[in-house]
């Protein structure tokens, strides 16, 4: 019997060449946003330092931006309402958001300007 090394598996590869707003879970992906409310209409609107920035509607009053964020990204993203989850930011522009059952290959490729060839 012979001892070869396993194979290393290019998980580390694969997770460097995420973007830095995206990171996988056993959930889903958790997605680092920027938010900017007040906007005339709900938008992706680029980067905005290490976050994506989502342009919304809806004013920053009484949490109408933060639910108008977990509809566009349920919408967005083909998932239910219930599995977009704010983890963190409730009153912050800088948000983060977990997205319940979506798969990085998935999420990536529905981010406007990251269409990567990524694993589902």
């Amino acid at each position: 019997m012979s001892h070869r090394p396993k194979k290393k598996t290019n998980s580390a590869c694969f997770l460097q060449s995420l973007p830095v707003y995206i990171k996988p879970t056993t959930e889903g992906i958790v997605l680092n946003l920027w938010v900017q409310p007040g906007a005339r209409k709900t938008e992706w609107s680029g980067l905005y330092g290490q976050q994506m920035k989502l342009m919304v509607q809806a004013p920053p009053v009484e949490g109408a931006a933060n639910q108008s964020c977990i509809i566009f990204l349920a919408r967005w993203f083909g998932i239910k309402k219930s599995d977009v989850v704010l983890l963190k930011g409730e009153k912050s522009r800088s948000k983060v958001f977990l997205l319940k059952g979506l798969t990085v290959g998935k999420g990536i490729s529905l981010i406007p300007g990251q269409n990567q060839d990524l694993p589902s």
